[in-house]
């Protein structure tokens, strides 16, 4: 198993790296060069005596990058590629309409948050109660109002961070219910209020440590490359 990794010096993608190679998993690191023009990508493919996942670390403008070449490869060269996990964020129309193009050819999975317990999250929201409705449904039927905040540290661009948009999407809460803020080196928190006028009711996620989101994205390559998907949008949690 070979991992082509977009990233790798990122914060998130040296993480990933280690514990890739703490289990014997060879990585492949694509550089910005790699991902100019096709054939310098081929040149990445020939380093591999067996077939690899992509894994994108980067940013947008790097994903873009790696949709245009992908995009422009023969079939051969495509079915070395087992998948391609793109863990980007803040997507703008263009790479969102690429994305779906490719995974006519590739399969593909965009995951905003490598966490399980963010997933488990998401799967709370959309469960569904004893009466058939999911829980944000019943939480408004029974009149509570629904808000969402997030928290990161400094350096994060994007705001709403792409995991309180796809949470915000299971509870059907519009952005303008988002809250935002950058402070300090918080990895992350994620809270779900649903108050009325006598009480209130949060449900929050926090993430102590990085590890936690490069040992989901590790767990998620190597079920994808095992179990072979077909082309298409994957659904992450098929592949936890």
């Amino acid at each position: 198993m070979h991992i082509g990794l977009i990233g790798a010096s990122g914060r998130l993608g040296s993480l990933v790296k280690t514990i890739f190679i703490e289990q014997n998993i060879d990585v492949i690191e694509i550089t910005r060069e790699s991902l100019i023009e096709p054939a310098n990508f081929k040149s990445v493919l020939l380093k591999m005596n067996n077939d690899m996942v992509i894994l994108d670390l980067s940013l947008p403008s790097g994903t873009l990058s790696l949709l245009n070449i992908l995009k422009n490869l023969d079939n051969f060269t495509l079915e070395r590629i087992r998948g391609v996990v793109i863990g980007t964020t803040g997507h703008d129309a263009n790479n969102n309409s690429l994305i779906h193009q490719l995974s006519h050819k590739l399969p593909i999975c965009v995951v905003s948050n490598f966490s399980k317990g963010v997933y488990l999250f998401e799967e709370i929201l959309n469960a569904k109660t004893t009466h058939g409705h999911t829980v944000f449904e019943l939480a408004r039927n029974l009149g509570f109002d629904l808000a969402l905040s997030e928290t990161h540290h400094t350096k994060k661009i994007d705001a709403p961070s792409g995991t309180a948009m796809t949470l915000a999407e299971a509870g059907a809460i519009p952005k303008a219910k988002i809250s935002s803020l950058r402070v300090g080196k918080i990895v992350g928190e994620h809270t779900i209020v649903m108050s009325k006028e006598s009480e209130t009711f949060e449900l929050k996620h926090i993430a102590h440590h990085r590890k936690l989101f490069a040992e989901g994205a590790v767990d998620l390559c190597k079920n994808i490359f095992s179990q072979r998907p077909k082309p298409g949008l994957l659904e992450k949690g098929k592949f936890f």
